[in-house]
């Protein structure tokens, strides 16, 4: 049985290296006066085919990660400058790096690694000393990730079923919390609580938060109808899109969702979103074909 589950997990590792899709990341400006948005034209900063995607702000806000395929199945992480619009390869290693982030104390960039074995697992790469990668143990066969302070990492887990586990990085001990999960995790701008999804059916998918104290989860809302990503402004407002259209949440507040923004007919189709710690500059992963 073990076998037979490792070898699913090389599967779907390899699978998912090889259908990559052909996705840019286009950036804008943008101002919430009181729950009313606006925003700049976006604008493309890859501008290329191939795979350009998971974008993430630096903490200062000046820079943005992102994963980038140049002339493999082989990914390494960039930093883009804001200001300068230059581009800086980060990795440059046979292994592909995957959704790269800041850690909490700022020393080291985090990602999801491929290795040479096909295996997924976590790691910090200390910013002065880059090429020394740093394993964190107990993190086998993870898919996606999220800090929610300096010894808990939420972690996106595959098997049978997604499911999301808590690790305590400094005992390698994990925690169940739920099962059928998505892969958008997303830390309150508090602190206290990690947002996810939850798929309890192929129709209806639901955003929980969990109280990162005593992990109990609720439900906050149910998702745009086949959207699974989302983004967390300053004042908690949640942000999600469906067929190029922006739509807002703010829970404890709002009803249902509300469209704030209709980039239909210059992004056209998006589906991963990333906003900087000060809530004014937002980025879209736009993609061609099929909805990865």
């Amino acid at each position: 049985m073990k076998t037979i589950l490792l070898n699913l997990l090389l599967f779907i590792s390899i699978a998912a290296q090889a259908q990559l899709p052909d996705t840019d990341i286009f950036l804008a400006d943008m101002k919430n006066d009181h729950g009313k948005f606006s925003f700049t034209d976006p604008v493309n900063m890859t501008n290329r085919i191939g795979y350009d995607n998971q974008p993430s702000f630096t903490p200062d806000g000046k820079s943005l990660l992102y994963v980038s395929i140049m002339d493999s199945v082989q990914s390494d992480v960039y930093q883009y400058d804001l200001k300068t619009k230059i581009k800086f390869r980060m990795t440059q290693t046979s292994e592909s790096e995957y959704s790269p982030s800041y850690s909490p104390d700022a020393r080291n960039i985090s990602v999801v690694r491929v290795d040479t074995d096909k295996g997924q697992r976590f790691y910090n790469y200390p910013l002065k000393q880059i090429a020394q990668p740093i394993f964190i143990k107990n993190t086998d066969s993870i898919g996606y990730y999220c800090w929610l302070n300096d010894s808990l990492l939420a972690m996106f887990i595959l098997g049978n079923a997604q499911t999301l586990q808590v690790l305590n990085v400094r005992t390698a001990e994990r925690k169940l919390i739920a099962s059928d999960i998505g892969r958008c995790m997303k830390l309150s701008p508090d602190k206290k609580n990690l947002f996810f999804v939850i798929k309890q059916s192929s129709r209806e998918w639901g955003i929980f938060r969990m109280d990162i104290q005593s992990f109990q989860i609720t439900l906050v809302a149910t998702t745009l109808k086949g959207n699974e990503d989302y983004a967390i402004m300053p004042d908690g407002t949640i942000l999600m899109g469906s067929d190029g259209e922006l739509y807002k949440f703010k829970p404890d507040i709002d009803h249902d969702w509300q469209m704030i923004a209709d980039f239909s007919k210059t992004l056209k189709s998006f589906y991963r979103i990333s906003i900087n710690q000060k809530g004014d500059k937002i980025a879209f992963v736009v993609y061609t074909g099929k909805k990865p």
